[in-house]
This record gives structure tokens, sequence and C-alpha cells, in this order.
């Protein structure tokens, strides 16, 4: 009897681990998806009032430099691309103006005054006249992100055709990718 209890106490600890085992379960979850091409554009600054001029003040000065600029950074544009990218610029529509006068739309130039990542394309650099279709004024090889471009901005004056009144014109700055 005592060699039935030995054997079965021997049978008892060996079964011990069996069902102390920790269970495992395994299972894969897998994250994936398509990244499209993506770029974004944002701009700062308000040239609204840049050819608001004042009589015995910016008026005559401005007309007698046969301009008025503003500030080298008026405009800033914010870029971010996950791939190569360019920047363009046009104007969307002929100047309004007061009357029949129909001011020149090359009387508007553009430059970048910074030094953003890219490289600066068709003279941008230094004052340009946006076209009526886009001109492409900035590209670079790969993404980019917060790459901040400052523009400045100039408008032509001249004594005997830039007459009084209200006048604005649209630029329209498009970033794609390719």
């Amino acid at each position: 009897m005592r060699r039935i209890i030995f054997i079965g106490m021997i049978a008892l600890l060996s079964m011990t681990p069996v069902w102390a085992a920790d269970d495992v379960d395994t299972q894969n979850s897998t994250v994936g998806g398509t990244i499209p091409e993506l770029c974004q554009i944002l701009i700062a600054g308000d040239l609204t009032g840049l050819l608001t001029l004042t009589q015995d003040g910016t008026g005559e000065s401005a007309y007698d430099a046969g301009f008025i600029e503003s500030a080298a950074d008026a405009t800033t544009l914010t870029l971010d691309a996950n791939k190569q990218w360019k920047l363009s610029v046009k104007y969307n529509a002929e100047w309004t103006c007061p009357g029949a006068y129909d001011k020149d739309e090359t009387d508007l130039t553009i430059k970048i005054t910074n030094s953003p990542t890219g490289t600066i394309q068709n003279s941008y650099d230094s004052y340009q006249s946006p076209p009526v279709a886009n001109e492409e004024m900035l590209s670079h090889a790969t993404g980019v992100s917060d790459n901040s471009v400052e523009i400045q901005t100039r408008v032509d004056l001249d004594w005997t055709t830039d007459i009084p009144g209200v006048y604005s014109i649209t630029l329209v700055y498009t970033m794609e990718t390719y």
C-alpha cells in the first residue's frame, strides 16, 4: 500500500507543471494603408491697404518714386509637401480700376526676399510681373515642412495715368507635387 501511495504521489507531482502552465495566445494586427501625395500652402499678410496713400505723405512720395512697395515680408507663404513640389503664381483677373481706366497688369511685381528651401525659378529673386497663367517661382526635389517664403510686392505708379479711386488685383499662389 505504501508503494501505491508513493507511486500515486509521484504521479501527482509530475502532473503539477501541466496544471500550473500559463496560457499564451498570439494574434497579429496589421497597420497599413496608402499615403497619397500631399502638399499645403498657407498665406499670411494683408496687402489690401498697400495702395491706400495719404495726401501730404506717402502719396506724393510714392508717385515721385514711381512705385509703392510693401515690407519685405509683408506676405509670408508657409509650404509643406511630402515629395517633390513646385510653387507657382498668377494674377486671377485684370485690375479693378476706377471708371474706364485700365491699369496695366505689369504694374504689379513681386519677389522672394528670403532664402527658402528650394530653387528660385524665373528670376523671382528680383521683381517679376506674374502672368495670367501659372508661372513657377520656386521648386524643390524633396518634401519640405514649414518652409517660409517671404514675398515683397510692388505697384508702379504714374502721375499722368493712375487716377484717384479704388484699385485691386488678386494673386493666386499654387503649390503642387509632381
